[in-house]
C-alpha cells in the first residue's frame, strides 16, 4: 500500500468516457481528456473568477442561481454551477458612438482588450494603421490628433 494513496476516484470524460488527467495550461491546472486530440474535453480545476454577490435571478440554461463575478476583464454575471454550466450574460450596448481614425481617415476606432486585460481603442485597419488611444475617444480627445493642413 502506498503512503500517497489517492483519495479521489478517477474521473471519466463525459464525451468519450476516457480517463481524465490533470494538465497545466496558461490559466492554471485543468482536467483534460486522455484521448486528446481526438477528444478535446477539458474542465478547469481552479476558479478564475471571484464571486462578488449571488443574485436572485435564475440561470436560463440550468435553473441554478446567477452570480456577479469579478474576472480577468472586469465584472460579469455567470451561472453559479460553473464549470458544469457555462452561461454568462453578455452586455452589449444598443448603439455605440463611432469615431473615424484620425491617423488614416479610412477606418473606425474599435474597443479592444490588451494582453494585460486593459481596454484601449485602436484603428480597425491594424496592422496597416497602428493608431491607439488609452482613453475613450471623444470629439475633444480626437481633435488633438487631427492633422491640420
Amino acid at each position: 500500500m502506498s503512503l500517497f494513496k489517492s483519495t479521489k476516484k478517477t474521473e471519466f470524460c463525459p464525451e468519450c468516457q476516457a480517463p481524465l488527467h490533470i494538465r497545466r495550461g496558461k490559466q492554471g491546472l485543468f482536467l483534460g481528456c486522455s484521448a486528446y486530440p481526438e477528444c478535446s474535453y477539458l474542465k478547469p480545476l481552479q476558479q478564475i473568477s471571484h464571486i462578488v454577490k449571488t443574485l436572485d435571478e435564475i440561470c436560463p440554461q440550468c435553473g441554478k442561481l446567477l452570480q456577479l463575478k469579478s474576472g480577468h476583464f472586469g465584472l460579469f454575471i455567470g451561472c453559479s454551477d460553473y464549470p458544469n454550466c457555462h452561461f454568462i450574460v453578455t452586455h452589449e450596448s444598443e448603439q455605440k458612438e463611432t469615431f473615424s481614425c484620425p491617423a488614416c481617415n479610412k477606418h473606425q476606432l474599435v474597443e479592444r482588450v490588451g494582453r494585460s486585460g486593459k481596454v484601449f481603442w485602436g484603428c480597425e485597419g491594424y496592422p496597416e494603421c497602428r493608431f491607439t488611444l488609452s482613453t475613450k475617444p471623444t470629439e475633444s480627445v480626437l481633435a488633438k490628433y487631427i492633422k491640420h493642413e
